[in-house]
């Protein structure tokens, strides 16, 4: 896949990235880089993922399983329901469901987990850009 443009400045690798059989998802494992500047600030000592790079993250995967550019268009429902600590938490899975797409808008549903704990939902829309 070629579109990986991380916007996040590798704040993370992909480890993997797996499509559904059914094509209508996939499941995407990726590796947080706990050296990273952004924890520096997000909090000195107790570093913390921020949750709208998780949002960030979600866009890039769907960008690289549909190999187009996307911008968010709607946040119908994000839950944060528990911290992501990079140096303790380092594995994250997407399981990201594609509910609906056409040829301009793609509708979706994720689930965030960290050691099989889930730390994040969301349901959101994208529109190729």
């Amino acid at each position: 896949m070629k579109i990986h443009r991380m916007l996040l400045n590798k704040l993370y690798k992909i480890r993997s990235l797996k499509s559904h059989s059914d094509g209508a998802g996939f499941i995407a494992e990726i590796e947080l880089d706990s050296h990273h500047t952004i924890f520096e600030g997000h909090f000195p000592g107790n570093p913390i993922l921020p949750g709208v790079c998780t949002v960030q993250i979600i866009r890039e995967l769907l960008e690289q399983s549909v190999q187009k550019s996307l911008r968010m268009t709607k946040a119908g429902n994000i839950k944060y329901l528990g911290f992501v600590n990079p140096v303790t938490m380092p594995i994250l899975t997407f399981q990201i469901q594609i509910k609906a797409a056409d040829i301009t808008n793609i509708t979706c549903s994720a689930t965030v987990s960290a050691g099989g704990v889930s730390v994040c939902s969301f349901k959101g829309e994208f529109v190729r850009s």
